[in-house]
């Protein structure tokens, strides 16, 4: 099979190049256009950015097309989440055009069979969110070797709802992300997250810091601790989207701190989305009385990988650990019986005093 990975004579999957950009119809070039001249941009940095990737980790998000019978019909996206590279994420499949071959749920398994397998792509793992009700693409993705991590809910502020500047009482206080807030509501989320889960997207406190912005920050209470705070989503879906990180335990602070702060955040032309997880039903009764809705739920899906190197297959790290372990065993040294070195040692004596 060539590099391009000719599925058929009439499909093709490849990275984005300068020549697709012929293949956009009429009716696509307004719309589609712009977005591939970015993409193209991005993808010579990441091309630059790979000849040091010692030096300098890839950055940049890769962009892969389905082409049939010349002419683009999908592509989807592959983007880092992390400083290091460690773990990418991977964005829903845009159809541009319908398919004459193929449906849309072979078009999805193709595309996912070659962001995993592209060697381009050097990570540890991949991340993937789709809609709880998409029943059809979360199959695909299951049967890609993915394992759902947690739900996530995605809240909006009501339609209506005005924004309500109001200071802040002596009890909390906001402050925005800087490199020591960072630290410490890095340290509040990983105790709330599972081991399998921190694994995966392998986020540090510097990855917090880099994607703030202007909605990111920390509620602090008088004694100057964290209690809560918004920052940058894992694997966002929006432009706008934050996580309502909090403790692991309840502290009934949050009763105020957190609609304060929720209700002071001016609307303005780009919505923003605050993320919870599913299972945290205080967040969501917070959230719910301080007039915001869920606009929708998603899973995440993650899945870990070993890095290609030196021709060797990719193997999940359960395998390569179990490997591992069982050729340690079997390569075990004898160790030497102290009974036989006694016998020996008996046999030696007596011998000796019989030539005497």
């Amino acid at each position: 099979m060539k590099n391009d990975e000719a599925l058929h004579s009439n499909l093709i999957i490849e990275p984005l190049m300068l020549k697709h950009l012929s293949m956009l119809g009429a009716d696509d070039n307004s719309k589609y256009l712009g977005i591939f001249q970015i993409l193209l941009c991005k993808k010579w940095f990441s091309s630059l950015e790979s000849s040091f990737t010692n030096l300098i980790p890839t950055r940049n998000s890769t962009c892969l097309v389905a082409v049939e019978r010349n002419n683009i019909i999908a592509y989807i996206l592959a983007t880092p989440i992390n400083r290091r590279g460690t773990c990418w994420s991977i964005s829903e499949p845009y159809f541009i055009g319908e398919s004459i071959s193929y449906s849309r749920y072979n078009l999805l398994q193709n595309l996912l069979r070659k962001v995993l397998n592209t060697s381009k792509i050097n990570t540890q793992s991949f991340l993937i969110s789709i809609n709880t009700n998409d029943n059809q693409n979360l199959s695909v993705i299951r049967q890609s070797g993915f394992q759902p991590l947690r739900i996530i809910k995605y809240w909006n502020r009501k339609e209506g709802g005005k924004y309500r500047k109001k200071e802040y009482k002596d009890n909390f206080t906001w402050e925005k992300l800087n490199e020591e807030n960072s630290q410490e509501i890095w340290r509040l989320e990983q105790a709330r997250e599972s081991i399998n889960f921190r694994s995966v997207f392998d986020r540090q406190w510097h990855d917090i810091y880099e994607k703030r912005n202007i909605l990111t920050g920390v509620i602090k209470s008088k004694e100057n601790n964290i209690i809560a705070g918004l920052i940058p989503s894992v694997c966002p879906q929006y432009r706008y989207s934050l996580e309502l990180i909090r403790g692991v335990a309840w502290d009934e602070r949050l009763n105020k701190s957190i609609p304060q702060r929720i209700n002071n955040m001016k609307n303005g032309k780009n919505k923003y989305y605050i993320e919870t997880t599913s299972e945290d039903n205080k967040l969501s009764e917070i959230l719910d009385k301080s007039n915001w809705e869920i606009k929708e739920e998603r899973v995440l899906l993650g899945r870990s990988v070993w890095k290609r190197q030196h021709g060797y297959k990719l193997r999940s790290i359960e395998t390569e650990l179990l490997t591992n372990l069982v050729g340690n065993l079997q390569q075990q040294p004898e160790f030497p019986s102290t009974f036989q070195n006694k016998k020996t040692n008996d046999s030696t004596k007596t011998m000796l005093s019989f030539k005497s």
